[in-house]
Parts: structure tokens; C-alpha cells; sequence
């Protein structure tokens, strides 16, 4: 019995052991893939929990809030309310001024090593921010005529709001293996 016991203890200690020497080890060409990955999502989590991310996430839905409060007024009648309007404009200029401050600090901070793996999407944010900020431009030159025109502020406000979902999908959605 005592020699049935030692070599069943035998096989219960190499069983493990063989186990482990069966697992495959990635192959040297999945390596730097694996670590483009692994860099990816950590420059992507260092990205979103970032003070100057969420700072510059908040200012954008602040901005679409009022590019809201815009439509819905212009939307519902055929003049746009001067009382509205303008200050509505000027609060979206502010918080746009805010949201690119805050995302220009974040790419600042995030360094030359995190950049490579997010330059597609960085490029893509940055397109966004250009069109939002010519639509915002021609959008106070509209409210600050004598007499806007209501279907010119009904277009650049919904076109505001479109590249601002369009901001926030792009986060929403933002995967480290969809970031090239």
C-alpha cells in the first residue's frame, strides 16, 4: 500500500508540472502586438481618468446642452429670441474655449510615448474640434447680426450637435484595439 501511495503522490506532483510545460508560449512575432496592445489601453485609461479629460468631457455636453436649448427655440418659431440666443452663444463659445484648454493639457500631458498608439483617434478628435469651432464662429456671427436668420442657426447648431455626439461616440466607443 505504502509503495501504491508513494507513486500516486509521484504523478499528483509532476501532474502540474506537466501541465504547465504544455502551455504554449506566445511566438516571438505576437509579442510586440501583444505590447502595442497592452500600450493602447494604458494610454487609453491614463487618457480617461485623466482631470483635463473629464474637465474637457463635461465642458462639451455643456456646450451641446445649450447648442440644445438653441435648436429647441429656433426649432419652434420662425425668429430666433435675441434674449436667448445670444447668451446661449456665448456660453457655447465659453465652454468650447474651456474644452480645447482641457484637451490640449491632456495631450500635453500624456508624453511622445502614449501618442503614437492613439494617433488615429487623436487625429479624428482634432478634425472634430476644427469643424465645431468653424460652426461655432459662423454661428455668433449669425446671432450677432441685426436680424439672424433662424434656418442658418437651425443648421450650425445642428451641425454643433452632430460633431458632438460624434465626439462623444468616438469616446464612448474608444477600444485600445480600435485606436491605430
Amino acid at each position: 500500500m505504502v509503495p501504491a501511495a508513494a507513486g500516486l503522490l509521484a504523478l499528483l506532483m509532476s501532474g502540474p508540472t506537466a501541465v504547465v510545460a504544455q502551455v504554449p508560449t506566445p511566438s516571438p512575432g505576437k509579442m510586440p502586438q501583444q505590447q502595442d496592445s497592452m500600450k493602447k489601453m494604458q494610454a487609453m485609461s491614463a487618457m480617461m481618468e485623466g482631470p483635463h479629460h473629464v474637465l474637457a468631457m463635461a465642458y462639451g455636453e455643456n456646450l451641446a446642452r445649450f447648442a440644445q436649448a438653441l435648436q429647441a427655440q429656433v426649432t419652434k418659431s420662425t425668429t430666433v429670441n435675441l434674449d436667448l440666443a445670444r447668451p446661449a452663444v456665448a456660453e457655447m463659445r465659453r465652454s468650447f474655449d474651456q474644452m480645447k484648454q482641457h484637451h490640449q493639457a491632456q495631450m500635453s500631458m500624456m508624453g511622445d510615448q502614449t501618442k503614437p498608439p492613439m494617433a488615429g483617434m487623436m487625429q479624428e478628435m482634432e478634425t472634430h474640434l476644427t469643424a465645431l469651432g468653424n460652426h461655432l464662429t459662423a454661428l455668433e456671427s449669425e446671432v450677432n447680426a441685426s436680424t439672424p436668420d433662424p434656418k442658418k442657426v437651425s443648421e450650425h447648431t445642428t451641425e454643433i450637435l452632430k460633431l458632438r455626439a460624434g465626439m462623444s461616440a468616438m469616446h464612448a466607443n474608444a477600444k485600445p484595439d480600435q485606436m491605430k
